[in-house]
C-alpha cells in the first residue's frame, strides 16, 4: 500500500469544494466525518484507490488551508501518476494555490 498527500490553500469552504469537484468529474465524491480531523470528504476513484481532502484546521473552519491524502493498494491496476495527473486538473478546478507535498495518513 502506498500513501500520500498533497497540502494546498483554498478560498472555498468545503461545501464549495465538493460542489466544484463532484460538477467538474471525474471522480464522485461524499460526505464523511472522523474524529481525528472533522467532517472530510472523500472519493474511491478505482479500485484499491481512496482519496479524502480535509481541513488542516481543524473542526469546521472552512480553509484556508487543507489537505488531499491518498491510498493505492498496492493490488489495484492503478497508477500513482494517473491519479495525480486527475488531482492536479482539478485543484485548478478549485483554484488551489501553494500546493506541497504533505503528510498521508491510512
Amino acid at each position: 500500500m502506498w500513501v500520500w498527500a498533497y497540502d494546498f490553500e483554498c478560498d472555498k469552504t468545503m461545501e464549495e469544494i465538493i460542489l466544484t469537484l463532484n460538477e467538474s468529474g471525474p471522480w464522485k465524491w461524499i460526505w464523511r466525518d472522523k474524529d481525528a480531523f472533522g467532517p472530510y470528504i472523500s472519493s474511491v476513484p478505482l479500485e484499491g484507490v481512496r482519496a479524502r481532502i480535509y481541513d488542516l484546521d481543524g473542526y469546521h473552519s472552512n480553509g484556508p488551508t487543507y489537505t488531499a491524502d491518498f491510498r493505492l493498494d498496492e493490488w489495484s491496476g492503478a497508477m500513482k501518476s494517473a491519479i495525480d495527473g486527475v488531482f492536479n486538473e482539478l485543484l485548478g478546478k478549485l483554484a488551489a494555490r501553494h500546493v506541497t507535498a504533505g503528510e498521508g495518513r491510512d
